[in-house]
């Protein structure tokens, strides 16, 4: 499936309700238009991901999470996060009111997306997700590509004349494509 502003599934982890407000609202008119899924704090952030691991259910494509928050601040919830395997790669773009140097060493070896600092038109995280569904878009692309041999030879890639078709035997420059020896592979790419 290629991501886009209308089926982005985002995970929004802030204590602050009138930043969220702030983000929602720039979410929204920019044209994200799928529900946020939204918590103020880490304890419930790692309750629901214990839940979606057990119940093999849909997980964010992308968490959007605060660093200072009560009970489990961002950063320890992101380091029990990433003790679970499940979870290990999901993208992470960490939020946070003042640029904290130390901070961001801090949470680098964890993997993170993006490190922003908060701002009221929220154009730095528009343009972060942005920029995660293009390398989303693009590395979909690519696996696809990789695993799909047939879609190389339908779209003419090898030269082959007339298309080919599953089920078919083409020649080009003296050797033969049997296209029925080829799986198809149906692509469902997950980060996560």
């Amino acid at each position: 499936m290629k991501l886009d502003r209308t089926n982005l599934r985002i995970l929004l982890v802030d204590d602050d309700e009138n930043d969220t407000e702030l983000l929602r609202l720039a979410l929204v008119n920019a044209g994200f238009t799928h529900s946020i899924t939204h918590f103020r704090n880490g304890s419930i952030t790692l309750e629901y991901f214990k839940y979606q691991k057990a119940t093999d259910s849909s997980v964010p494509h992308i968490m959007l999470l605060d660093l200072n928050m009560p009970l489990i601040d961002g950063v320890r919830a992101l380091h029990r996060l990433r003790e679970t395997s499940s979870f290990r790669d999901l993208p992470v773009v960490i939020l946070t009111g003042t640029e904290n140097p130390e901070k961001r060493c801090e949470l680098a070896h964890l993997g993170i997306f993006r490190f922003l600092t908060k701002q009221p038109n929220c154009a730095n995280v528009i343009s972060a997700l942005e920029d995660f569904m293009g390398f989303y878009n693009q590395e979909a692309t690519s696996l696809a590509m990789r695993r799909d041999p047939i879609y190389l030879h339908r779209e003419n890639t090898l030269g082959l004349k007339g298309g080919a078709k599953s089920g078919e035997k083409k020649e080009h420059d003296g050797a033969v494509f049997d296209l029925r020896s080829h799986p198809r592979f149906h692509l469902r790419f997950h980060l996560l």
